[in-house]
């Protein structure tokens, strides 16, 4: 029997995922956050589904409340679930993404022979199921804001960069519609990500708008993008035109 860990822990802000003291994947969560119930449910879910036995820390908490208030349905429509998520993406990537037409998960695309380093797989001890699906971020909470603008970054330097504040060249940011994969039944929520899909996500009726640094201006008194810059550009833009349109 494979295990991964949930560890229950009133000092975390937000969600903490890494490898456990034992090596298997961990998920930290603060039992007094908003959201928390919904992690917790999806996490237990997710990996029971892949054949993985979630071990609670501490021993005595009991997981079947968070359990038994949210719906066992990744198409149902939740209060937290937010209107957009975002993928973002090389230059290079983005125009083979464009030219077929929809967005593909690394699995996918080695089917495919198509070579695909998954830049921070490793670093973060990801089981090897996280590869089958496209991952999708929210634009908002929990550092997410620059989460996309950090992989890409570190598919730019080859190596795994966690600095949010480093100086970079934005690529592309993709922006979706997120009740839509939900509503459609192609969300898969494994309480780590805001969504993700399995195989492979058609952009059309669902990518709402790209975003590249010639579309915002630098901010004031700055030298160059970071990833949180460029984040904060972008979704404040996007955030703009949606409000704006009919």
């Amino acid at each position: 029997m494979k295990y991964s860990l949930l560890k229950i822990d009133k000092n975390v802000c937000g969600i903490i995922t890494g490898r456990g003291p034992r090596g298997c994947f961990s998920l930290s969560l603060n039992p007094d956050a908003e959201d928390f119930a919904f992690h917790a449910a999806d996490f237990i879910r997710y990996e029971n589904a892949h054949g993985r036995k979630v071990r609670i820390r501490p021993r005595s908490f009991d997981p079947s409340d968070a359990l038994k208030s949210v719906p066992d349905s990744g198409s149902t429509l939740r209060p937290n679930d937010p209107l957009f998520v975002v993928h973002s993406t090389t230059f290079a990537a983005y125009e083979k993404i464009m030219a077929d037409g929809q967005l593909k998960s690394t699995t996918q695309l080695r089917k495919e022979g198509k070579i695909q380093h998954a830049i921070g797989f490793l670093p973060l001890g990801e089981p090897p199921d996280y590869l089958d699906y496209v991952m999708f971020a929210g634009i908002d909470r929990y550092g997410a804001a620059s989460s996309c603008e950090i992989v890409v970054n570190s598919h730019m330097q080859g190596k795994p960069c966690f600095d949010a504040d480093i100086p970079y060249q934005p690529q592309a940011r993709m922006y979706f519609d997120a009740r839509k994969i939900i509503a459609d039944g192609l969300a898969v929520r494994d309480g780590t990500h805001t969504l993700k899909v399995y195989g492979a996500l058609p952009l059309e009726g669902y990518l709402l708008r790209t975003v590249f640094a010639d579309d915002v201006a630098l901010p004031p008194g700055t030298e160059s993008w970071t990833p949180t810059l460029f984040a904060e550009a972008a979704n404040a833009l996007f955030s703009h035109e949606m409000e704006a349109s009919p």
